[in-house]
C-alpha cells in the first residue's frame, strides 16, 4: 500500500511526462499516422470518450500542419481524472476537506475556504518562467475544429490566469479561444463566469486588461479550473490546501500574472475595451451549436515554448465525454463545500446527461432545517449548484442506486402539483419519501430459502 501511495504522490506535474506515465500503465494509445486537426482528430476522439469507461487517453504525433504533438482524452476515464488530483480516490480529498473547512472562521463555507486558503497562497512558489521566448504564430497550434459546423479552429484547454482589478486577487479559468490570425484569438466567457464580471469592470474603467494563459502544468491545477468554486477562490491556492501539493507556478515575463511553471505553451496579451470580433459558431455539450456571437478579442504579444510542447485539447459534444469525467472526480470536494453551509446533504452526483448545466442528485438525510425546495432556493443563491438548472433531492439511503432504479423512485415519490418548484428558467424536484409505509421487500428467511434450493428449480442464470 505504501509503495502505491508513493507512486502516486509522484504523478508528474508536466504535461508531456504525464503522458509517459500514463502509458505505463496501458492508460494512452499513439496516434503515429498523420490527422487533420479539421474535424478527424476530434471525430476519433468523440469515438474512443464514448466507450465504456471512458476510453483511452489519445496522443497524436503527426497533426497536419503543426509541429506540435496533441492529446486529447487525458482526464476521460474515472481513474484519471482522480489522478489529476494526485490520488486514487478523490473522496478521501473530500472527506479531508470537510475537516478543514470545520476549522475554518466565517459563516459561509465561501468565508472558510477564503480564510483557510490566505495562508497557503504563499505556498504556491512563484519562480522564474525557465520556457524560451518564440515568434507568435497562433496558426501554428494543432488547435481544432471538431464539429463540421463551427466558426473555425478553437484552443479547448487554454487554462487564463485573471487578475480581479477591484480585489487584486487572482482567479484561473478554462475559457475557449477561437484562432483569428497569427496574433488574434477570440475569448468566449460564459455569461456570468468570474472572467466575464472581470471583463466587465476593466471596459467600465477603460483599461487594457493584460492576461496570460497556460498550456499544461499540472493537471490538478486545471481540474480545479473546471470546477464551479465559490467567487473570488484562487484555484491554486485550492489544490495546495486540497492535495497538500500546492502546484508549481512562474511569473510570466511581460504581464508578472502566475502561469504553471511546468507549462507546455504560454501566452501572453491583452483584451482592449472596445475591441470585438464574431465567435463561432461552436459545438458545445448540449449537442447543438451555440450560435456565432461577439467576443472580446485578446491581442497575443508574447509567446514561450521549449522544443517539443505538447498541446493539450478536449472535444466538447454530447455527452459522455471528457469535461463530464473532471466534474465526477471533482464531486467529492464539491460535496465538502455544500455539507459546510447544509450538513443535511450526504450525497452529490452530477447528471452526466447534464452536468455541465449543474443537473445534480442530492441524497438528504432526515433533520429538522428547509424544506427540500427550500433547500434549492438557498442553492441557487450561492456555493457550487448556484447555477444549476435541475436539482433533484431523494433520500440518502437511496442516492447512490442505479439510474432506473433511481428513476422509479423519483416517480413514484414525487407528485407534481406539490413537489416541483420552477424558479427563473430552473427546476428543483422533491423526491424524497414522505410516508412511513414499509418497503416492499423479500425478508432474509424467503430470500435464503430460495438461494438454497435454486438448482431444484431447473432455471438457468
Amino acid at each position: 500500500m505504501a509503495e502505491k501511495e508513493q507512486n502516486l504522490s509522484s504523478i508528474p506535474r508536466r504535461l508531456s511526462t504525464l503522458v509517459r506515465w500514463l502509458e505505463d500503465r496501458d492508460e494512452l494509445h499513439r496516434v503515429g499516422v498523420s490527422v487533420d486537426p479539421v474535424l478527424e482528430i476530434a471525430a476519433i476522439t468523440d469515438r474512443v470518450a464514448k466507450r465504456p469507461g471512458g476510453g483511452k487517453a489519445l496522443l497524436f504525433s503527426n497533426v497536419k500542419g503543426s509541429p506540435f504533438a496533441l492529446a486529447t482524452n487525458l482526464f476521460g476515464s474515472q481513474q484519471r481524472s482522480s489522478w489529476a488530483w494526485g490520488c486514487d480516490d478523490t473522496a478521501k480529498l473530500g472527506a479531508c476537506l470537510e475537516a478543514k473547512l470545520a476549522k475554518g472562521e466565517g459563516g459561509t463555507a465561501a468565508l472558510r475556504l477564503q480564510s483557510l486558503l490566505a495562508p497557503s497562497q504563499s505556498s504556491c512558489l512563484l519562480n522564474s518562467l525557465r520556457l524560451p521566448e518564440v515568434e507568435v504564430d497562433l496558426g501554428r497550434l494543432p488547435a481544432l475544429q471538431a464539429w463540421p459546423g463551427d466558426g473555425g479552429r478553437f484552443m479547448t484547454l487554454p487554462l487564463i490566469s485573471m487578475q480581479d482589478p477591484e480585489s487584486g486577487l487572482f482567479n484561473w479559468g478554462i475559457y475557449r479561444m477561437q484562432v483569428l490570425g497569427q496574433r488574434r484569438a477570440a475569448l468566449h466567457f460564459l455569461p456570468g463566469s468570474q472572467g466575464e464580471r472581470f471583463l466587465r469592470a476593466y471596459a467600465q474603467r477603460g483599461r487594457v486588461w493584460r492576461l496570460a494563459v497556460t498550456l499544461g502544468g499540472d493537471p490538478a491545477l486545471l481540474a480545479a479550473a473546471a470546477l464551479p468554486l465559490p467567487r473570488d477562490i484562487d484555484e491554486a491556492a485550492f489544490v495546495g490546501l486540497v492535495t497538500g501539493r500546492p502546484p508549481l507556478l512562474a511569473h510570466a515575463p511581460r504581464s508578472g500574472l502566475p502561469v504553471a511553471a511546468e507549462a507546455e505553451i504560454v501566452m501572453e496579451g491583452e483584451i482592449r475595451p472596445g475591441d470585438w470580433a464574431l465567435e463561432g459558431p461552436f459545438g458545445n455539450h448540449t449537442g447543438y451549436y451555440r450560435p456565432a456571437a461577439p467576443a472580446p478579442v485578446f491581442h497575443v504579444t508574447d509567446m514561450y515554448h521549449g522544443a517539443r510542447p505538447l498541446f493539450p485539447a478536449t472535444v466538447v459534444g454530447p455527452p459522455p465525454m471528457e469535461n463530464f469525467w473532471l466534474l465526477r472526480a471533482g464531486e467529492p470536494l464539491l460535496l465538502a463545500l455544500l455539507r459546510a453551509d447544509h450538513p443535511r446533504i450526504a450525497h452529490l452526483r452530477f447528471f452526466m446527461e447534464g452536468a455541465f448545466h449543474g443537473c445534480a442528485l442530492l441524497g438528504l438525510e432526515p433533520a429538522a432545517g428547509p424544506s427540500p425546495l427550500e433547500l434549492a432556493r438557498l442553492l441557487w443563491r450561492e456555493g457550487p449548484l448556484r447555477a444549476a438548472r435541475l436539482l433533484v433531492f431523494v433520500d440518502a439511503r437511496t442516492a447512490g442506486e442505479d439510474g432506473s432504479r433511481l428513476l422509479w423512485r423519483i416517480f413514484n415519490h414525487s407528485r407534481p402539483e406539490q413537489d416541483l418548484l420552477v424558479e427563473d428558467g430552473r427546476l428543483a424536484v422533491d423526491a424524497t419519501r414522505k410516508q412511513d409505509w414499509p418497503e416492499v421487500g423479500w425478508d432474509a428467511r424467503t430470500r435464503a430459502l430460495i438461494e438454497g434450493r435454486w438448482a431444484e428449480y431447473g432455471l438457468d442464470e
